[in-house]
């Protein structure tokens, strides 16, 4: 696969753990393959800023902190779900991260555990942070951040939610740290049970492992690519 908007950036700013929290058992999604597909999909929107941005997978929050910071200027709004409860407050503390107040609690963080063990790995941290800190103070504003719990495989959990997504991204639970709670074709019924918090110009990001198969009338699929273990789906909505 030949990246289009991926340039050889240097992420390390964005490692899991560095200013980003981390916790074991949460999985973390390629930098520059997050980038590399919400870019693409914002080809496809009419919209190209005040994008509401929806993963129903969120887990920790990494992919959609990642996207906040990454694509300021487009992103207005982000919302988190997610059937864990564990895994909703982990991503409340990432997506915290996206404000001021919240990455200042996090310097202070980092810069107490320097204190503790003067370890070089949170120099480099705090150089991070600082990082953040200018992509914040040049957006002027913070994104609208919302964080439920809900089971994406429950279809009455989506219906009169106050949100319509323009673009939805999700890494769908597969691989040995995660996997679908029942085996009955859930992905297929999962992108059934979302449509209500869809519109007719929606794009879905859909990230699966290369033996789940995408096969739903009411979606057609603008494009499909691998990039490592991935098997990526860029869907629209059948109107």
């Amino acid at each position: 696969m030949v990246y289009k908007y991926y340039k050889n950036q240097n992420f390390e700013d964005f490692a899991c753990g560095r200013v980003i929290y981390g916790r074991a058992g949460f999985t973390n999604y390629p930098v520059k393959i997050a980038y590399e597909v919400f870019n693409r999909a914002l080809e496809y929107t009419d919209k190209k800023d005040n994008i509401t941005v929806y993963d129903p997978c969120c887990g920790g929050g990494y992919l959609l902190t990642v996207l906040g910071l990454l694509n300021p200027d487009e992103i207005s709004r982000i919302i988190a779900s997610d059937v864990s409860t564990e895994a909703v407050a982990l991503a409340k503390e990432n997506l915290s991260l996206l404000s001021e107040e919240g990455l200042m609690k996090r310097k202070q963080q980092i810069e107490e555990m320097l204190v503790k063990f003067n370890k070089q790995s949170h120099r480099d941290a705090l150089k991070s942070v600082e990082v953040f800190y200018d992509i914040i103070k040049k957006r002027g504003h913070d994104p609208e951040i919302t964080c439920f719990t809900a089971d994406v495989l429950d279809s009455s959990q989506f219906e009169d939610r106050d949100f319509s997504a323009d673009i939805l991204i999700t890494d769908v639970p597969y691989g040995d740290l995660v996997s679908w709670s029942e085996e009955d074709d859930s992905l297929n019924r999962f992108l059934t049970n979302i449509i209500p918090v869809l519109h007719e110009n929606s794009i879905l990001v859909i990230s699966t492992d290369k033996s789940q198969k995408i096969k739903n009338e009411c979606f057609h699929r603008l494009e499909r690519f691998s990039i490592g273990k991935r098997l990526i789906s860029i869907l629209q909505l059948i109107v």
